[in-house]
C-alpha cells in the first residue's frame, strides 16, 4: 500500500494565476508533491487546471487534483525541495 505523503499544516496567503485569472487564496497544507487550497472564489479552477502559486515572488506550477467547496488539492508540476517548503512556510512571518 503506497503511504500517503506527511502533510505539513500551514495558513500562508499566497497569489494564485490561471490562464484566464488571478485570485489570492490560502495554503492549508503542504508537501513536496502538493498542497490543500483554501478560499478558491467560486467557478475559478476545475480539476485539470493549470496554475502558477506566487509566494514572497516564487512561481510555483501546479494542477487542480480535486476541488469541493472553495477548496482544492494540487500537484506540483515539479517537487517542492526541503529549501522551497522551508521558504514558503517562513512566509507566513512575512505577512
Amino acid at each position: 500500500m503506497l503511504q500517503r505523503a506527511i502533510r505539513l499544516p500551514s495558513r500562508v496567503l499566497v497569489h494564485i494565476r490561471t490562464d484566464s485569472t488571478a485570485f489570492d487564496a490560502t495554503i492549508g497544507n503542504l508537501s513536496p508533491g502538493g498542497a490543500r487550497l483554501l478560499g478558491v472564489p467560486d467557478g475559478t479552477l476545475a480539476v485539470g487546471d493549470r496554475i502558477v502559486i506566487q509566494c514572497l515572488g516564487r512561481l510555483h506550477d501546479a494542477e487542480v487534483r480535486w476541488h469541493f467547496d472553495d477548496t482544492c488539492g494540487l500537484m506540483f508540476i515539479q517537487p517542492l525541495n526541503e529549501a522551497q517548503i522551508a521558504a514558503i512556510l517562513a512566509s507566513r512571518m512575512a505577512v
